[in-house]
């Protein structure tokens, strides 16, 4: 791999230890965050250090793919309210996570001193981990870019979705423009296999080769699979929610192959980058007229690329090599865009009807042939899974949610699941967090579940011993006093009746011998005044 961004010219105010990974794509809901998520806990997982950089302000989706509800975010640490340490969150497997970073996408308009914090938190980031995966925004933004060339190594997502590469497509033409010539990696999500994905990414390549000319390298692929579809409803990652699905594996074999081809590349700093665009001042790129890149509407005025006349012949494909043509040496509005697709509107609507009215009288036909196809043809097992995997994922983009219903996929993904106890419990702790989020009350009740486990038949008469030892333990060190029962409380009513008595007992004792006394002094005053009578 090769260094996306040199800065030997500059000294960073720590020697930098992390290699910084930017995750970025040119449209959203392509698994950019996902894969940020799961490739930092494959990394984690070889004994790495790895702090997760949410640069995805406006979604923080880091966060909700954990679980997670951070108190203070970079905002925090750039007003001067939290230091580095009081914002990063701690997740599973000892990753750290850096919410919101809203701060570097307005490094324009930070104060010298919130840019000195910032650039010193980001120094020490890279001085304390040895992986910094950056989550980027997705889309072509200044954000984006910047991150991609202060990175020393950029991956870029891409699905089998045309709109997926088409964006992509984009986002290296706006790199290739701001004068990056770096390898950028890409990364096929929601592949059926290996071959799929070299087919996906061929094709993709061609297209970046003819038209932009970017410098791009194929990294791997993440199988489609459901478990990734539930980790995102479930809060938790695919990679822990099911250690050995297929998307897992695929994350393990992409984190172990990314650390051994990295592991001994040279090292650059990640906030010297924004030190370098700090010191050049007074410089404003000139962006093209409203008129130029006006592709669509204004097409009459191009001169690099006529567009033939309404009785020249021309195929799809001719249309196609315009089309991406003017993608590659022009800007795309929003107004552009909406212009082409009202154009095309009328030709997807007839396509749309005809599919409709053929659908209605053969699909039930289609299903049974379907079924006859898989059972003359005996497919194999993996054919049949991929099949089954792929019309998932196909179900869920349509529809936006699930084809199985969360109760029956959690308990199918947990009578699988073979990960280590550890995984397990974390696990266990997002379910219950999930659920006292949304019912504003905890999972468990405790006293029935503690009454249901000594009540088992299972639940031995030590083992009750033990637990009442802890839980009395547990309260002596939570309230500094010993826990008492009813028999305690007749045995402290006894004692004090006990202590009635015993001085009841001793006032009697004491009245007694004082009668005693008194008597005792009586008799001798008798014998004395009978001593003074005469003797008869």
């Amino acid at each position: 791999m090769e260094v996306a961004y040199n800065n030997t010219g500059f000294t960073s105010m720590n020697e930098p230890k992390a290699k910084v990974i930017t995750i970025t794509s040119g449209k959203g809901g392509v698994g950019k965050s996902s894969t940020a998520t799961n490739l930092a806990l494959s990394l984690a997982a070889l004994d790495k250090k790895v702090c997760v950089f949410d640069a995805d302000a406006s979604l923080a989706n880091i966060n909700i793919l954990l679980g997670i509800q951070p108190t203070h975010t970079l905002q925090h640490l750039l007003n001067g309210e939290k230091e580095l340490k009081d914002i990063i969150i701690d997740g599973p497997r000892g990753l750290k996570i850096v919410p919101g970073a809203t701060g570097i996408a307005e490094y324009a308009h930070l104060s010298d001193e919130q840019k000195e914090i910032l650039l010193t938190a980001l120094d020490k980031l890279q001085k304390d981990f040895d992986y910094l995966i950056i989550d980027t925004a997705a889309g072509i933004g200044d954000d984006v870019l910047d991150f991609i060339k202060a990175s020393q190594f950029s991956i870029i997502i891409i699905t089998p979705e045309p709109t997926s590469l088409t964006d992509s497509f984009s986002l290296l033409k706006a790199l290739k423009r701001s004068n990056y010539n770096r390898t950028s990696y890409v990364l096929v999500n929601m592949a059926l296999d290996f071959d799929n994905s070299q087919a996906i990414y061929k094709r993709f390549e061609s297209a970046v080769k003819k038209y932009i000319d970017a410098n791009i390298a194929y990294l791997g692929y993440i199988q489609v699979d459901e478990t990734m579809i539930s980790s995102v409803s479930l809060q938790c990652p695919a990679v822990l929610l099911s250690p050995d699905s297929v998307a897992s594996n695929c994350f393990k074999n992409l984190a172990t192959g990314l650390n051994k081809d990295i592991e001994n590349s040279p090292i650059d700093s990640f906030a010297d980058f924004w030190r370098q665009q700090g010191s050049i001042v007074g410089i404003t790129v000139k962006k093209p007229t409203e008129a130029a890149n006006n592709v669509f509407i204004n097409k009459a005025q191009s001169t690099e690329l006529p567009i033939p006349h309404a009785t020249t012949p021309i195929d799809f494909q001719q249309a196609l090599e315009v089309c991406i043509k003017h993608l590659s040496s022009s800007e795309v509005t929003e107004e552009d865009s909406a212009t082409f697709l009202d154009a095309i509107a009328p030709f997807q609507a007839v396509k749309a009807k005809d599919t409709a009215e053929s659908s209605s009288t053969s699909s039930a036909s289609s299903v049974r042939e379907f079924y006859k196809y898989l059972e003359q043809h005996s497919f194999p097992k993996n054919d049949i899974r991929e099949v089954v995997s792929t019309l998932e994922q196909v179900y869920f983009e349509r529809h936006g949610e699930s084809l199985n219903s969360i109760d029956s996929t959690t308990l199918k993904l947990f009578s699988q699941f073979s990960g280590s106890e550890d995984d397990l419990r974390y696990v266990n702790e997002q379910l219950s967090n999930n659920f006292q989020r949304l019912f504003d009350k905890p999972l468990h009740n405790i006293i029935e579940e503690t009454q249901h486990l000594c009540s088992s038949d299972d639940f031995q008469q030590q083992e009750f011993d033990t637990l009442l030892t802890e839980l009395l333990s547990s309260y002596q060190q939570r309230f500094a006093t010993h826990f008492k029962t009813a028999a305690d409380a007749h045995l402290d009513s006894a004692k004090e009746e006990i202590s009635t008595l015993q001085k009841q007992v001793s006032d009697t004792n004491k009245e007694l011998s004082s009668t005693t006394n008194l008597l005792t002094e009586k008799t001798l005053l008798i014998e004395k005044i009978q001593a003074l009578f005469p003797k008869s």
